[in-house]
């Protein structure tokens, strides 16, 4: 099978979207050819391999708009490298970024058929505007997407019956994001993670929370700093790192100023993916206060790592934590400070359901190789392989 593989970013590029793709896609290298068409983003324009995986790098202009959470990406000579490739599937994992020329030069100039992934359900709960937004281009735009496209693929139940039509379902299925259990694990070398706890540079003791997340309005993160203010007021105290990048980054370290704790939070946003599990392990708990979640892959991987988890209880977070968490509401900085004093007078307890999450969630239904054969028969199926 020949795959084109289009999204605006790509590895070394790490998003959540970014991520699934080059685990899905080594994957099927193996016995399909690959070719990512992306964006020069972070690297230099041209053809390069990867795991098994043509790279092909579009020269590329940004423009930043307001309540996008990603710059557009405007790759030029995009639709002449999509007719170039002559693929059988072209698979499309941003639809907030390919427009009608895109489409049509894949219905109309080629032969393959095209497949939509919804790594990004409809927004609702970030902001007026944001939902609005949403919404309006979904209906003028993102349900055209759908309705041409021979298959869909929604990464959670939630995302699926919130974003894509009952009209278009029959050619769509649920295939969940993937986690790599055998890095993301408990217990990994005490002496490790005890320096990794240690390097976080924190100069007091106190609960020691982790959140991991772009860096944006929709990943609450400014709710979880208040609490940690509410936290130390009481005579509770927390540290909080956080791990990410993104436009809110001087916001929250004022916030954090402004509160009186800057030295009780910390932002990294230089952590690499080997390093990852030492930080969650690091951690008295994973903290995951997000007002939009389509799937929730770092709390996946706090949880494989045996990390006692909260998280609010939208999107697709409940379909991977089920009862093996705490949950919180959103926007809500009392119910984030009761749930962290509740975990931690009971550390062991929230433990053991991480674990129990691991084994009988993360192993089970989040198995990278086992997501990666479904896209392929799903793909397989349209083309009657």
């Amino acid at each position: 099978m020949e795959i084109c593989v289009l999204n605006p970013y790509f590895y070394p590029y790490f998003g959540g979207t970014e991520k699934v793709l080059l685990e899905i896609y080594k994957r099927l290298s193996k016995k399909n050819n690959i070719t990512v068409i992306t964006s020069s983003v972070g690297s230099e324009p041209g053809e390069t391999t990867f795991e098994g995986i043509k790279i092909l790098r579009l020269k590329t202009v940004q423009r930043t708009l307001p309540h996008l959470p990603l710059p557009l990406a405007s790759m030029d000579g995009l639709n002449a490298a999509i007719e170039k490739t002559a693929a059988d599937i072209y698979h499309i994992n941003n639809r907030y970024q390919y427009f009608s020329s895109t489409i049509n030069t894949i219905k109309n100039k080629t032969s393959g058929k095209l497949a939509l992934t919804i790594h990004n359900s409809l927004p609702k709960g970030i902001d007026p505007i944001t939902d609005f937004g949403g919404l309006a281009y979904d209906i003028f735009w993102g349900r055209k997407i759908m309705k041409r496209a021979d298959v869909i693929t929604a990464v959670s139940k939630n995302a699926m019956e919130t974003t894509v039509p009952i009209k278009f379902r029959k050619k769509s299925h649920v295939i969940f994001n993937g986690i790599d259990y055998k890095s993301f694990m408990p217990a990994m070398d005490s002496g490790r993670v005890a320096k990794t706890r240690a390097s976080m540079g924190f100069e007091k003791d106190g609960i020691l929370l982790i959140s991991n997340g772009r860096l944006t309005r929709q990943k609450g993160h400014s709710y979880l700093i208040r609490a940690v203010a509410e936290l130390d007021r009481i005579g509770k105290p927390a540290n909080l790192f956080i791990i990410g990048r993104g436009p809110m980054e001087s916001r929250l370290r004022e916030l954090a100023k402004n509160l009186g704790i800057q030295d009780k939070v910390r932002i990294s946003n230089g952590i690499g993916e080997e390093d990852l599990p030492y930080y969650y392990n690091a951690a008295d708990m994973f903290v995951f206060p997000s007002l939009y979640e389509p799937a929730g892959m770092a709390m996946l991987e706090a949880l494989s790592c045996g990390t006692p988890t909260i998280a609010t209880k939208i999107g697709g977070i409940p379909e991977a934590l089920q009862n093996y968490g705490e949950y919180i509401k959103i926007k809500d900085v009392k119910s984030i400070t009761n749930a962290i004093m509740k975990v931690s007078s009971d550390i062991g307890h929230y433990r053991k359901l991480a674990i129990e999450c691991r084994e009988n969630v993360i192993k089970r239904e989040h198995d990278w190789n086992s997501i990666a054969k479904r896209y392929e028969e799903a793909f397989g199926q349209v083309l009657g392989a």
